[in-house]
């Protein structure tokens, strides 16, 4: 009985839009997380800078970094068939671990997709620009708010129109990515090279994964939309796994096709010594065609990928408002569209006050690079608790859940080794970023545990 009048609550207060809706399905959370993966911009730079450090053998370190993200993405995929709620991994380390930990995770996941969106939008601006000087200039402003308008627009009406122009969009995307790979190796005359010819050394190779390794990341921004996804538990991991094995395996022929050509037309060297390698061969690829096919890559990329990690920050904000950590104000709901409208105000203020300085003062590509390799460090924190909550979760139970047990604990190693590398290859202000957003979150939560206590003793007068 007393469970029946529980259920009751939870769905007057969901219709009365107190709490999120589940609207989206499968294919509307794939396509909004491989839109997160911004496939033509991660070409750009992740696979671009595995393809000079590994050159002929770099489909191969794309592969190897997928699989390496894959370990991640199963422990996402074992949590979130455990808890369907919005939030994520900051639920999942507030579950699982501990409330300190969730708001640690949450400050970190916050941090990490603001970042990650950012970069995506300054990639967009950085293309849109370089592609268009020839014929006209366009202020890095102008080239930002072609992006971010539609981006906020969206944002703020909700997951649903989101999900919508992410199924096709996307899809468009998906086409335009088959086609390179098609004209790649129509212009290589099909004629298909062994890329395990020339094998790089193990340390070069390691490097090459470590940029790799940031291409299948649009699973990340899945996790804290889970309360507006139609059963949640089952969806949320399936799509997560697809992401990342079809967005980096298509990547990764992607790159091979591109490498194909430049073999066959005996113009690989030349290619990638230039600035921007992959648009280099694209425009000796498609030719006339070229440019529009740019454009749209560069709009709709910078538009996905920020409209991903940003819908994820908003979702993470109001998931931490909802349990209390920080203000509950935070967590209103649009009465019309039941979007935490205010958690989505906040995330547009936050990337607006980061943004405009950046791209006023720092060349797009420099800061393209900076952001992502800043976020990257970030993921790989928010994935070790992730990991952690997975193993503890799974301590106990261990001759029950031995795979389980094994995917938290080989992601605890994994990611570990990777971010401790990072931090010793990364440059010094990277580092102390980090670092510094990491203590700065557990001093809040100090802070916020102190005025609890205090508050709790002057209530009960102790």
């Amino acid at each position: 009985m007393k469970r029946t009048k529980m259920i009751n609550t939870k769905n007057e207060a969901i219709n009365n839009g107190q709490q999120l809706k589940r609207t989206a399905g499968l294919a509307d959370i794939f396509f909004m997380s491989f839109g997160g993966q911004a496939p033509f911009l991660s070409m750009l730079t992740y696979a671009t800078a595995a393809l000079i450090l590994t050159l002929f053998f770099s489909p191969i370190v794309l592969i190897i970094g997928t699989l390496v993200v894959l370990i991640n993405g199963l422990g996402v995929y074992y949590l979130s068939r455990k808890h369907d709620e919005e939030g994520g991994y900051f639920n999942y380390a507030y579950k699982s671990l501990s409330h300190r930990f969730g708001f640690e995770t949450g400050w970190i996941y916050l941090f990490y997709s603001l970042l990650y969106a950012g970069g995506y939008i300054v990639g967009s601006i950085f293309v849109l620009t370089y592609v268009l000087a020839p014929f006209v200039v366009i202020p890095p402003v102008i080239a930002f708010l072609i992006v971010f308008l539609p981006t906020a627009a969206f944002l703020l009406l909700g997951i649903r129109p989101s999900s919508k122009y992410a199924v096709f969009s996307a899809s468009l995307e998906l086409i335009v990515l088959v086609f390179v790979i098609i004209a790649g190796l129509y212009g290589a005359h099909f004629m298909v090279y062994n890329p395990f010819t020339s094998i790089p050394s193990p340390s070069i190779i390691f490097l090459g994964i470590l940029f790799a390794i940031g291409i299948p990341t649009g699973y990340g921004a899945i996790t804290p939309v889970s309360g507006e996804v139609k059963n949640a538990k089952k969806n949320i991991g399936k799509a997560a796994i697809m992401v990342i094995l079809i967005g980096g395996l298509l990547e990764s022929l992607v790159l091979y096709s591109l490498v194909d050509y430049g073999i066959a037309s005996h113009s690989f060297t030349a290619l990638i010594t230039t600035n921007v390698p992959v648009i280099t061969i694209m425009n000796r690829i498609a030719g006339p065609l070229a440019l529009p096919l740019l454009l749209f890559a560069a709009i709709n990329d910078g538009i996905l990928g920020s409209l991903a990690f940003l819908t994820a920050f908003s979702r993470n904000l109001y998931a931490m408002s909802e349990r209390g950590i920080i203000s509950k104000s935070i967590s209103k709901l649009h009465v019309k569209t039941g979007t935490p409208v205010i958690a989505g105000i906040i995330t547009l203020i936050a990337t607006l006050i980061i943004m405009l300085p950046l791209i006023s003062l720092v060349n797009a590509f420099t800061i393209f690079l900076a952001l992502g390799s800043i976020a990257g460090l970030g993921n790989l924190m928010v994935h070790l608790t992730a990991n952690f909550s997975l193993l503890k979760v799974n301590l106990i139970k261990a001759s029950r859940k031995v795979r389980e047990y094994a995917v938290g604990l080989t992601g605890i190693i994994v990611s570990g080794f990777i971010f401790i590398y990072s931090l010793l290859t990364s440059d010094t202000y990277q580092i102390e970023l980090v670092l510094g957003f990491i203590i700065l979150g557990f001093i809040i939560i100090e802070i916020m545990d102190t005025k609890n206590y205090f508050k709790a003793t002057a209530e009960t007068g102790n």
